[in-house]
């Protein structure tokens, strides 16, 4: 971020927007609601219900970092409505979600029941006045901001009321698992003015009876019970930090191919489930998987229990090591977590400080050992130990006699060459961060071998990476080469190559908005009126100014998850579609010469000589 104000919509900005697409809009996938009194259900088990006319509603909460780096806001109430109007609370408690570290996921809200019928809409309380919010300033550091509404005001409570897609409304049927699905799209929700030290909040958030199956799913809860035989286990699920309230129940299932970590050791399949049975005093679990599509069973590749998952005797940070000098580590983009219980977002960085007694295990590591030599600049991780400072960026943790687990690092760049079983990177960034702000002194086996970001060097393995041409701009999962070991800088586990693959575009129209956005109007396509919009189209690693296009018009894709939504300003409704002729539709009739269009968002393919963006997704916000 570079300038004093960007992200959102309240002025028409739509740099926010872009920076939540490309890196995945909309995304949802399944978990349960609970709501109907007196017993519970399990997804995808066999549990009875006393509840004989309840079904069992799957939902999930998810969201992507802009250049937030903290988003942390209370829900305090979600109800249901259904097409006769009654209205049915589905969270039994609140519920404090940070939304800035949805990466990639999506939440388990709840596991239960809820009363059958037709649902048509949902309303979500959200409390911003104990919101821990952080952005970046654009040079790697966070800096606090107050939320305000329209007329900067301090923000309070806000009801945010999401219509479901007329094709597609959420039916719960008796003894049945049906799904919903939100993604709460706080870069497009959010203008940031980082003179004033405030962010301007039209809270957005979109709902879907479809989900995004490619979501990684993520299930915290207490162990209720373990069934080493059916190669399965249940929690009582408490979603992100809660730690009174349970919120039913959820049969978690695993295979050979399991990795779990439980008290800082590692194993796999029935060898760790069996450890996982020997544990007592219902620890705390947390699971990351899948959910099938069609028997709505929740399958875990990984699961951390015990301390892995809660560890009650040590402080807890996580980010990215922006530098390493012997055994000392400087941390930065921090989450802080106290065993006391508090937890929030360091402003500076940290320094934590490991030692041969440190314990070092990875993400989805099932056997083997690691030490201290795996962590290197750029990695992301979570350590534990003991946490000091002083509220005012002079922070540290000592590690020393703890434990440091080295999580899925994210590189975005765009391809300098290719070689067999290696790509070579122009990096743009690692999580989201500059590589500016890393000093890989130390990384290679000598001084010349040091990582360059320029010239960054990712194994690939086997991965199918041979059509990546120089140019193309790609993301990779993986970690980071031991310290001192480079090259190769980094080890890829998948890759996503976005040149031909993903497109978005950021439009607005400025502060008043416009009442004649479109220059056409029908039920397959929308053409823009280019003479009053201003924006972009991000082409992988391209930006494409829309003021340079000779034309520039917005087509449904024929085929996937199609979601169109249109956010009201004024009242914070969402109404959303799957069909876009539906979507036209409604965007014409409210387009009437008084409403005006301020800022569009969209992601699909782009068709640069025709000017032709075939769109998955597309966003509008509208107001008087």
């Amino acid at each position: 971020m570079t300038h004093a104000t960007t992200h959102g919509h309240q002025n028409g900005t739509a740099a926010g927007i872009l920076q939540r697409l490309r890196q995945g809009l909309l995304a949802l996938a399944a978990a349960t609601l609970a709501a109907c009194g007196g017993g519970s259900s399990q997804m995808g088990g066999t549990q009875g219900s006393s509840c004989s006319d309840c079904g069992t509603a799957l939902l999930t909460v998810t969201d992507a970092p802009g250049d937030f780096l903290s988003y942390a806001v209370d829900v305090t109430s979600l109800q249901l409505r259904k097409a006769n109007g009654t209205l049915v609370q589905a969270i039994p408690a609140t519920a404090r979600i940070d939304f800035a570290q949805l990466v990639d996921l999506s939440e388990v809200l709840s596991a239960g029941e809820i009363p059958s019928g037709e649902y048509v809409a949902a309303t979500l309380g959200v409390d911003f006045s104990n919101a821990d919010i952080v952005v970046d300033d654009g040079t790697g550091n966070g800096v606090q901001v107050s939320p305000v509404d329209a007329g900067g005001h301090a923000l309070g409570h806000v009801d945010l009321t999401v219509q479901l897609d007329n094709r597609h409304h959420l039916v719960i049927d008796r003894q049945r698992v049906s799904q919903l699905a939100f993604d709460m799209d706080i870069a497009a929700s959010n203008t940031v003015d980082l003179n004033a030290h405030t962010v301007t909040v039209s809270p957005f958030i979109v709902a879907s009876v479809q989900r995004d199956a490619s979501r990684q799913v993520r299930a915290r809860g207490r162990l209720a019970s373990v069934d080493v035989a059916g190669s399965s286990y249940s929690i009582n699920v408490r979603p992100f930090e809660d730690t009174t309230d349970s919120s039913g129940q959820l049969v978690v299932h695993t295979t050979a191919s399991t990795h779990f970590e439980i008290n800082g050791m590692v194993s796999s399949g029935a060898d760790g489930l069996t450890q996982l049975a020997a544990l007592t005093g219902n620890p705390v679990t947390i699971a990351f998987g899948s959910i099938d599509a069609t028997t709505m069973s929740f399958t875990a590749t990984r699961v951390l229990a015990a301390s892995s998952a809660e560890d009650l005797q040590l402080d807890y940070l996580s980010g990215n090591v922006l530098a390493r000098s012997g055994d000392t580590l400087t941390i930065g983009g921090v989450r802080v977590g106290r065993h006391g219980g508090r937890s929030g977002f360091e402003l500076g960085h940290v320094g934590v400080t490991v030692a041969t007694g440190t314990r070092v295990t990875s993400d989805g590591q099932g056997s083997g050992a690691l030490d201290i030599g795996a962590i290197s600049v750029g990695q992301r991780i979570e350590a534990y130990g003991v946490f000091s400072g002083d509220g005012t960026g002079h922070a540290s943790l000592d590690a020393t006699a703890g434990r440091v687990r080295l999580n899925y690092t994210h590189l975005y760049g765009t391809v300098a060459a290719t070689a067999a079983g290696s790509v070579t990177l122009a990096l743009q960034n690692i999580d989201g961060r500059d590589p500016a702000h890393f000093d890989f002194s130390g990384t290679g086996s000598t001084t010349a071998n040091d990582a360059d970001p320029a010239h960054y060097v990712v194994s690939t393995g086997s991965l199918p990476v041979t059509g990546l041409a120089n140019g193309a701009y790609t993301r990779l999962f993986g970690f980071v080469t031991p310290f001192g070991a480079a090259p190769p800088d980094f080890t890829a586990d998948t890759f996503v190559d976005f040149t031909d693959t993903h497109a978005s575009t950021a439009l607005n129209w400025g502060i008043n908005g416009s009442t004649a956005p479109f220059s056409a109007s029908s039920g397959t396509s929308l053409t823009l009126n280019l003479g009053s919009v201003h924006g972009t189209v991000r082409l992988g690693g391209r930006l494409i100014d829309v003021t340079t296009l000779a034309a520039l018009s917005l087509q449904p894709a024929g085929s996937g998850m199609l979601t169109f939504a249109i956010y009201h300003r004024t009242t914070h409704d969402v109404d959303n579609f799957s069909n876009f002729a539906d979507f036209e539709t409604q965007l014409a009739g409210e387009l009437n010469g008084t409403t005006v269009l301020y800022s569009l968002a969209g992601e699909g393919t782009f068709d640069a000589a025709a000017g032709v963006l075939t769109a998955q997704r597309l966003l509008v916000v509208v107001g008087d």
